[in-house]
């Protein structure tokens, strides 16, 4: 005998409202346990009888009990629904993939050191990271969420800023006090290789500018793609980089680079945790930036309360 279609079933309201009155043997204890009124379920329950052309219970008073029919019916709807439920259950309990593109700084030097920290809290919750310079492009890449650096706002795109960027010149200790030219001042700066971390020299010409330094000849610096590879080459002695003061704090308080002119950083942006608004419900990106924006508050008040 072929299988009814779906569409041929009665309603699943009535199915529901006779399983849990079969089982309760109770109109009463249904509507309880569904949340609606006893009438409801009652009303159910004679509409699916009609439907199926069969008697259901045998009604006595105050007291319910289930027919042939309605014995062969329950034990078959029972089976379903138990079905039914652990396949919820299952996809509640899956574990969820949370795409997201990072900038490589904030991804090296504090997301990825604390990531086992959200892991340990959401365990079905596998989060994928890969890291660039160029900020994510919702509409053509397959991304959850991002943090970003600076950029524009984009329509169809949240972002909220996490982090304020203060950027000042690093640099190994021994540049301070070595060689022909000991970098004692701004001017010293003319003596040494400039670390840029693109090939714009974007950063070290906003520092000059907000500083009021003039003279520096930016295109005889060293490039690189990314703030950390400046960074290791300013660690390893080969020059002066732009870190930001946050994510270079372990550097500074370990005393393998130092901040040696004396001036106050600049502000030059924002990191942004950004996802675009069809994804607003998404249980991977809510549980990610909320964790990401109370851990980076613990960890700026912290860093602050040193400085």
């Amino acid at each position: 005998m072929p299988k009814p279609k779906v569409n041929q079933l009665p309603s699943l309201n009535g199915l529901k409202a006779f399983e849990t009155a079969a089982r309760l043997l109770s109109f009463t204890r249904a509507a309880r346990e569904l949340n609606v009124t006893q009438g409801a379920v009652s009303r159910q329950v004679k509409l699916l009888e009609k439907e199926l052309d069969v008697i259901l219970f045998h009604r006595r008073h105050r007291a319910l009990a289930l027919t042939e029919q309605g014995r062969l019916l329950a034990s078959s709807l029972a089976r379903a629904f138990d079905l039914m439920a652990e396949g919820v259950t299952r996809l509640k309990n899956q574990q969820q993939d949370l795409n997201l593109k990072i900038h490589p700084t904030f991804a090296i030097r504090w997301l990825i050191p604390r990531l086992h920290l959200f892991q340990s809290l959401y365990p079905d919750i596998r989060v994928r990271l890969t890291t660039s310079g160029e900020n994510v492009d919702f509409s053509r890449e397959n991304f959850d969420a991002g943090i970003t650096h600076l950029g524009e706002e984009i329509p169809g795109v949240t972002r909220e800023p996490i982090l304020k960027e203060q950027l000042i010149p690093v640099c190994a200790p021994r540049l301070v006090k070595e060689g022909h030219h000991p970098l004692a001042g701004p001017e010293d700066l003319r003596h040494h290789t400039l670390l840029h971390n693109s090939p714009d020299y974007k950063e070290w010409a906003a520092w000059a500018d907000q500083t009021g330094i003039s003279g520096l000849s930016l295109e005889r610096g060293q490039v690189f793609e990314v703030d950390d590879a400046a960074l290791q080459a300013a660690t390893a002695g080969l020059g002066v980089a732009l870190g930001d003061l946050f994510l270079v704090r372990d550097e500074l308080a370990s005393g393998r680079l130092i901040a040696p002119l004396g001036l106050p950083p600049i502000r030059t942006g924002n990191y942004y945790f950004s996802w675009p608004n069809f994804n607003k419900e998404s249980r991977g990106v809510r549980m990610f930036g909320d964790w990401l924006i109370s851990t980076l508050n613990l960890s700026v008040s912290d860093f602050e309360s040193i400085e």
